[in-house]
């Protein structure tokens, strides 16, 4: 598999993630499952962590992810002095929701003292996003440099 098809693959994870932890915060789902912090996932997810700007995490994470699968898609196997602009911004954004997923993750043991499952695993995504998306779009900068 190509790396961006990977890129899109980790895209819908997060996607299904994030669109999970929405339908919490929306009240469409009671309880969240959360296999290794028994209500860790319930108390995040309802914490004053969990909406910034009076946004809920998940809305944004939904929108970031499903960008993602479709910067991804969009770019495909073309190299980065092709499709510079969708390679160039999945590296942008990966690298802020890297740096977003490192403050959350903080601010779950610092102020939550609770943690969540689903928000581990969107970091987890989040970094390996960051991994993937990165080199290419410095390389896609650097072709587009006078």
């Amino acid at each position: 598999m190509r790396k961006r098809a990977w890129i899109a693959a980790l895209g819908l994870v997060g996607l299904g993630e994030a669109l999970y932890m929405l339908a919490y915060t929306a009240g469409w789902v009671d309880h969240l499952w959360c296999p290794l912090f028994g209500s860790g996932c319930d108390r995040v997810g309802r914490s004053k962590a969990a909406t910034h700007f009076g946004v809920p995490n998940s809305a944004a994470g939904a929108v970031y992810y499903a960008t993602t699968t479709t910067l991804a898609l969009w770019a495909a196997d073309a190299a980065p002095h092709q499709k510079r602009l969708p390679i160039a911004t999945l590296g942008a954004t990966s690298a802020l929701a890297v740096a977003a997923s490192a403050y959350l993750v903080w601010a779950q043991a610092a102020r939550v003292r609770a943690f969540c499952f689903w928000c581990l695993t969107s970091s987890g995504v989040n970094a390996a996003l960051a991994l993937l998306t990165i080199p290419d779009s410095l390389r896609a900068l650097k072709f587009s440099s006078p």
